[in-house]
């Protein structure tokens, strides 16, 4: 797994550290560790101090992650570099690309064997499992007990086993809430005008009196925003949007296509004809979810956004405004949800060691994971106490609102006097939500990696048309599902449901 050189060399610098600390009679305490101190973020697991930041050869790390640009992402790279180079003697070179590319860029680096270090993974973006079958990925569990150990600790094992296949870690989870929801977010200022009652929402099909009203109402007739398809009970396996689910509440737990499901046809014909209506976008099918989409004014609300304690405060800054949020399932933690924010390493990284060392900085040390949520206090922000932040009105260039892309989400500002607390009820979510019957279950897509990569440009054609109502399903439904079994779904869902049998009869 790694360049024997930097094996050798790397066991040099740390015996010789340790042994200089034996002298000094030195050791660290396992709760210092877990401290946001400097000095302890980068202690081994039986507290023995790593090496010295002087004595590991400088190094830079290129991280990829989706997001919007940031004007001012060099001054903040420039200051999180200060403390990298302090710590671990690296340095961060940070690279956004787009969502809407953010995949096929992925995709294409892969192919060419480039190289680079980190890069945010997911099933839902990034091709996560199909990442793993191409082998562009370094398992982690190594790495994580000898150079992230408070880290690895955080994050409760249960949950780590969401981030293996094959029984091996392949993405460092970022810890906040794990328990998804689907929901709603609705304006509060059309809410108020046209006297949403919230408590009456009890499912997606019981908004459309309101959007009626909105659309008949409002000069420019702001739309429903329809993210993807919202369908309660369903636990994925794999890569988010590839054939093959089961329902959380079938004790057989056979695995089936979603899109053959009698809820995914409702779906799809409740948004076709929202369409009709005017309810949805014309254009929908060939938007990005992004924060401009939701400033732009052209939307009422958004389906199955994720919906969690503080999230109406924490979301006015990406609506520009102030919105309500309703959450219409109880929560739930799946496989899919709980490795749904990761980051992995590349296998062409020179130095996944100090990735290592970078993720376990990040996720420990206060100060750092605040630049790249927030930026630079005075500049994007002023602090007003400890833990609460307000920014800056005037900030136009960082303000990229994706905490939970970074590392460990608790460790973040509030912006917001009415947010603090909510990352204490984030965790007792995380802890009363229901629990999928296969958590931790991954898929290994090695033996379908072919009928997976034909599969999700099929899925790519039609689901996103389907699921925001622009085309008939009566007409296109079956023609997707003809497409996909061309392709191999039914190969996929065979070997999904062989892959779950064996691994429940090991349990």
């Amino acid at each position: 797994m790694f360049r024997k050189m930097n094996i050798v060399s790397l066991v040099l610098m740390i015996c010789l550290t340790l042994a200089l600390t034996a002298c000094a009679g030195a050791k660290n305490t396992g709760s210092e560790a877990s401290t946001n101190s400097p000095k302890h973020n980068a202690t081994e697991s039986n507290g023995e101090s790593k090496s010295e930041p002087s004595a590991l050869p400088p190094v830079e790390l290129t991280w990829y992650y989706p997001g919007t640009p940031q004007k001012d992402v060099a001054l903040i790279q420039e200051a999180m570099n200060k403390i990298t180079k302090e710590e671990i003697n690296a340095t961060i070179k940070l690279i956004t690309i787009d969502w809407a590319s953010y995949t096929q860029k992925l995709n294409v680096m892969q192919a060419g064997g480039d190289e680079f270090d980190l890069a945010f993974v997911a099933p839902w973006v990034g091709n996560f499992y199909q990442g793993i079958s191409k082998g562009a990925y370094l398992p982690l569990d190594d790495l994580l007990e000898q150079y992230a150990p408070t880290l690895k600790s955080t994050v409760p094992d249960k949950i780590w086993d969401a981030a293996k296949v094959g029984g091996q870690i392949y993405g460092a989870i970022n810890w906040q809430i794990v328990a998804g929801q689907v929901g709603i977010e609705i304006r509060k200022d059309l809410a108020d005008k046209y006297n949403l009652n919230m408590d009456s929402i009890q499912k997606v099909a019981d908004l459309e009196p309101f959007l009626t009203q909105v659309s008949e109402g409002e000069e420019n007739s702001p739309y429903i925003f329809v993210p993807g398809s919202a369908i309660d009970g369903f636990d994925n396996i794999g890569d988010d949007g590839s054939p093959g689910v089961i329902r959380i509440h079938d004790d057989k737990l056979t695995v089936f296509n979603q899109f053959e499901s009698d809820e995914y046809r409702e779906f799809v014909e409740l948004m076709h004809s929202w369409y009709n209506k005017g309810l949805i976008r014309k254009d929908q099918s060939t938007l990005s979810f992004s924060n401009e989409i939701l400033k732009s004014g052209s939307f009422a609300g958004v389906i199955s956004y994720p919906i969690k304690p503080g999230v109406e405060i924490e979301d006015e800054a990406k609506w520009g405004q102030p919105v309500l949020a309703k959450s219409l399932t109880k929560a739930l933690i799946t496989t899919n949800k709980a490795n749904g924010t990761m980051t992995a390493i590349s296998k062409t990284s020179k130095n996944p060691e100090r990735a290592m060392m970078f993720l376990e900085l990040i996720n420990t040390n206060k100060e750092l994971y605040n630049l790249i949520c927030h930026g630079i206090e005075g500049v994007h922000y002023t602090k007003v106490s400890e833990n609460l932040i307000q920014k800056n009105p005037d900030n136009t260039g960082y303000n990229p609102l994706t905490d939970w892309m970074f590392g460990n989400q608790f460790n973040s500002y509030y912006t917001d006097p009415a947010q603090v607390g909510a990352w204490e009820k984030t965790e007792e979510m995380n802890l009363s939500a229901d629990i999928s019957p296969i958590l931790g279950f991954s898929f290994d897509p090695e033996n379908v990696k072919t009928e997976l990569a034909q599969v999700n440009t099929v899925v790519s054609q039609y689901a996103k048309a389907l699921d925001t109502g622009s085309v008939d399903p009566a007409v296109v439904l079956d023609e997707f599902i003809a497409k996909l079994k061309e392709a191999g779904s039914d190969k996929i869902i065979a070997e999904k449901q062989k892959q779950l049998d064996l691994w429940l009869g090991s349990k």
